[in-house]
């Protein structure tokens, strides 16, 4: 009886293990299947066609460039999405990237569909081939600096997940992209000290109606690297920041209130060196300079004599410290701490000016209504046939 058992086991193992070749042998043809509709048989879905190469020159870029996406429907938003992400972080790793820069310089991508074909599997799945044309451009001039080109395979159950698929796999870690970068931002350096003369004129009109901020933000995009441009707008740049500060020194003194409001009984306090840094920062000839100059005397009427003498001891010691900053010194925090702060407090109202300034020209520029923007890169292959303009 044990016999028939032992042979019917049997029978049913080696059923079972045909039964499991069989399987595998079926995935391998669906497998084979999805990779013969693309012209490379051995293409990895989700792959990378572009040059690989590995970083052997990793240099940093100065330029702040403003990753721009245009809305491509067959993609959808997540694909738009995970593109200008994969864009920023691939700039910001070798210099500046994000909105927060100057709007008028941008890099994109212009996607095109090379081929596009359905696989003979159930459900039947998009295999496609994508061209990626990244371009750095200005929008000003609508001239392009530089391209940048490389290709995508992606297999999914739509349009959308196809290229979300070969998106993932983008590498822009390479020494080629990393070049085409640096040879971007080379050209842009040539372009300022070519047309620094018109790059003032814009700042000076925007100036002249109050634009301050613009007109501040306009010529500190101006890199060192372009020499003769950046020495030459120097005196402008910072007239444009302390008129920006003339126009916005009713925040400052509201910021100095509330430090000197932070102490319930005046008469005790020491030096107050926060306050001081917004004092000083409102000039002169701006309109709430008066209504300082009272908040400030009455504070400091309050003090009882020996707090007076302090603070009196003090601001000759800050007065001289800010004097350093004025001068360009450079100092360490702990030699003279109260000028390090103060220098810290213009670099963070310089930072804000200039982001103030570059958000009114990303609306003035308005690259999504960019009649230019939208033909170039909705029809990348028009640049590479030569059908567009380009720098030299």
């Amino acid at each position: 009886m044990k016999k028939p058992l032992i042979i019917l086991a049997t029978f049913c193992l080696l059923f079972s293990c045909g039964e499991t070749k069989e399987k595998e042998n079926k995935l391998v043809k669906k497998s084979n299947t999805q990779s013969s509709v693309f012209e490379d048989s051995n293409a990895v879905f989700g792959s990378n066609k572009s040059s690989e190469d590995p970083i052997t020159n990793p240099e940093n870029i100065s330029i702040k460039l403003t990753p721009f996406v245009p809305q491509y429907e067959w993609i959808g938003d997540s694909s738009t999405k995970l593109l200008k992400d994969r864009l920023n972080n691939a700039i910001t790793k070798v210099g500046y990237g994000g909105e927060g820069a100057n709007p008028r310089f941008i890099i994109g991508p212009s996607v095109n569909i090379l081929s596009s074909n359905l696989t003979a599997t159930a459900p039947p799945k998009y295999a496609n081939t994508y061209e990626i044309n990244f371009m750095v451009v200005d929008t000003q001039t609508e001239t392009v600096f530089n391209s940048y080109s490389t290709e995508l395979k992606g297999v999914g159950d739509s349009e959308e997940k196809a290229f979300i698929s070969g998106a993932r796999n983008l590498k822009l870690n390479t020494q080629g992209f990393i070049d085409f970068l640096k040879q971007s931002e080379n050209k842009i350096f040539k372009y300022f000290e070519d047309n620094c003369s018109e790059i003032l004129a814009e700042a000076n009109s925007e100036a002249a109606i109050r634009n301050y901020d613009v007109a501040f933000s306009l010529l500190n995009s101006i890199p060192k690297e372009s020499e003769e441009c950046f020495k030459s707008v120097q005196e402008k740049k910072i007239s444009f920041f302390e008129l920006n500060l003339n126009t916005s020194c009713a925040e400052l003194l509201n910021k100095m209130r509330a430090e000197l409001g932070k102490f319930n009984d005046s008469s005790g306090s020491g030096f107050n060196a926060e306050a001081m840094h917004y004092y000083s920062l409102i000039d002169a000839k701006s309109n709430c300079y008066k209504d300082a100059q009272k908040e400030y005397n009455e504070y400091v009427s309050k003090l009882n004599p020996v707090s007076k003498r302090d603070w009196n001891q003090k601001l000759v010691e800050y007065k001289d410290e800010i004097e350093l900053v004025k001068q360009g010194k450079l100092f360490e925090m702990e030699e003279k701490k109260m000028a390090f702060e103060y220098q810290t407090k213009i670099k963070e109202i310089e930072s804000k000016t200039e982001i103030e300034g570059n958000k009114r020209l990303l609306a003035k520029y308005k690259h999504d209504e960019s009649p230019w923007l939208i033909r170039l890169f909705s029809s990348g292959s028009k640049l590479l046939k030569g059908e567009m303009s380009t720098s030299n």
